[in-house]
């Protein structure tokens, strides 16, 4: 077989200008066509080596810094031993790799000179900006395009070449200047609440303040927007609810202001103010290991949050606690779905012995897609116990109480391609986040675990699942005490 040889960092064909890797349909649609294969220091922005993006007024007092956490616990319950088996080695496995610290990341508004949003992903002269969640999908279609390791091992060498270039930050612009240009920000899609909530929602918070009323434009690919997005928008910021707008097609903007998480400036630099909260964490730390190493962005992410959640969680809990909504909400709830609305149907089975004693113990079925956004924010913020079949609606974990106990109901396909993902929403609250991992609806042996790129499968709970969730749901409920909603966590 033929081996594909290194081209010491050219392409062999550069299908875009070096300014501009986005290729978009004649349309104006924002579909997004791009050569992934050319040089990382060509088409990846390092903050050390590239200029484009400016801090407003002053640097930010923090990049990192350690926090107090969500208390996390994972469970098997799967009715087959062999899988039981091989779902408990996973937790085994992850809680290895995990360090026990949890960091919160800031993000901070910027100014970004000669930049386009396209396909809710956005560049600063011709380079994708590694900007939190957009950033972790550049990266991953990187790697997905460049399946060869000297391909990849390309990346890691930008990143080393970047981090010792030096300690350079970004420099700073006027901010009376600054807070007379529009906004603009990137938004994965219009119907996914789980991006939306995590990704977007908070951005919009760093403008609460502004002092003039420039446009907030929130740049996304062209696909169905659905009615979720006015509506939260509108909830927990009133005051910016005039200026947002959804924009499909590419914009250009020769300067313009946005959200910039630092999350994957831990690899690009060797800012002193990162190296100096490593070496508070201590030596031992798993965290001196990923920080250096961008291969294990994904585990970095796994143990932080941005301060937009944080900031987004403030700004909802406040809107709840102006309408004392939070006295009307039960206290267990279970996460119905509903099958029949938005929702894509990924249903359970299996169930109702489950419901049968939840009901017994007091716990009410609560389907968040009934609800006003402000009910969800404090029907969550008001429960002692949540459970649910895993499903974007986990994301409203961000407005969960300290101390409250929610319990996410997976399966062998939801560990080995989506745990992790609300770990963040969960850091947040610092709830206590459980996870029990059960049978695939439809899915006998190990050997059947349909692939991600077919659609995750339903959930089986079976007698060993039943029995587990109600032995979790006992012994909180044995506790002389529970923690009362708490509206805003520092």
């Amino acid at each position: 077989m033929k081996r594909e040889q290194p081209h010491r960092d050219r392409d062999p064909v550069d299908l875009f200008a070096h300014s501009c890797p986005f290729g978009v349909a004649a349309t104006g649609e924002s579909r997004v066509s791009v050569n992934w294969c050319r040089p990382p220091l060509d088409m990846i922005h390092m903050p050390p080596v590239h200029g484009g993006v400016s801090y407003i007024g002053s640097e930010p007092g923090w990049l990192i810094r350690e926090v107090a956490g969500a208390r996390i616990r994972m469970f098997a319950a799967c009715e087959g031993d062999e899988m039981r088996d091989r779902i408990e080695a996973s937790i085994n496995r992850q809680f290895a790799r995990m360090p026990s610290e949890v960091l919160e990341i800031r993000a901070s508004p910027v100014v970004l000179q000669n930049a386009q949003f396209a396909g809710g992903l956005v560049t600063v002269d011709g380079r994708f900006l590694l900007n939190g969640a957009s950033g972790d999908r550049v990266r991953a279609k990187f790697d997905a395009e460049n399946s060869a390791k000297w391909r990849r091992d390309r990346l890691t060498r930008a990143f080393r070449r970047s981090r010792a270039t030096g300690s350079k930050t970004f420099p700073l612009y006027d901010r009376d200047l600054a807070e007379r240009l529009d906004v603009a920000i990137e938004l994965k899609n219009g119907f996914n609440y789980f991006h939306f909530s995590t990704e977007t929602l908070g951005s919009l918070a760093h403008f609460l303040d502004d002092p003039h009323e420039r446009p907030i434009r929130l740049h996304l690919k062209k696909s169905p927007i659905k009615g979720f997005i006015r509506q939260f928008i509108d909830a927990v910021y009133p005051s910016l609810a005039d200026r947002i707008k959804l924009v499909s097609n590419k914009k250009n903007y020769d300067v313009v202001r946005s959200v910039y998480s630092h999350r994957h400036y831990l690899y690009a630099t060797s800012d002193k103010t990162v190296k100096n909260v490593l070496h508070e964490i201590g030596e031992s730390s798993k965290w001196e290991r990923i920080a250096r190493n961008p291969s294990r962005a994904k585990l970095a992410a796994m143990q932080t949050f941005d301060n937009s959640l944080q900031m987004l969680r403030n700004a909802a809990l406040a809107q709840t606690r102006a309408r004392k909504l939070v006295a009307t909400t039960p206290r267990l709830v279970w996460m119905g779905r509903d099958e029949g609305g938005e929702a894509r149907a990924r249903g359970i089975s299996g169930h109702e012995p489950l419901l049968e004693e939840l009901t017994a113990l007091g716990f009410e079925r609560v389907v968040f897609e009934h609800l006003s956004p402000l009910e969800q924010i404090a029907t969550m913020n008001g429960a002692d116990i949540v459970i649910a079949p895993h499903g974007a609606g986990l994301a409203n974990m961000i407005y969960a109480k300290p101390g409250a106990l929610v319990i996410e109901i997976g399966t062998r396909q939801t560990q080995l391609h989506r745990w992790g993902d609300f770990l963040g929403c969960a850091h947040v609250s610092r709830c206590h986040y459980d996870t029990v991992f059960t049978d695939i609806d439809g899915v006998e042996g190990l050997s059947d675990v349909p692939a991600i790129s077919s659609g995750l499968r339903g959930v089986r709970l079976g007698r060993r699942a039943t029995d587990c969730l109600v032995s979790m749901v006992s012994e909180r409920l044995n506790q002389t005490s529970m923690p009362d909603p708490i509206v805003n966590s520092v």
